[in-house]
């Protein structure tokens, strides 16, 4: 499963034209905490996992995200 996609596609509407890449940094991107908990908030129902507060104050980009989800969801 392709968790990028699904990132970018939760991300869409704060993008505002940047580009997302597994790099990018959620904060260089202007996605503040609040968006990142939204964004895994959706992700969790999506994926029917959960993830620790100790594990999301470790993400820091996009690559962060997609190692964890494929960490719980394995």
């Amino acid at each position: 499963m392709d968790y990028f996609d699904k990132i970018k596609e939760g991300l869409a509407d704060k993008l505002k034209g940047k580009e997302l890449t597994m790099d990018s940094e959620f904060k260089a991107l202007g996605i503040d905490s609040l968006d990142l908990v939204d964004l895994v908030f959706q992700l969790e129902e999506e994926l029917n996992t959960q993830f620790e507060d100790e594990e999301l104050m470790q993400i820091k980009t996009v690559r962060d995200l997609c190692q964890l989800i494929d960490k719980k969801v394995k």
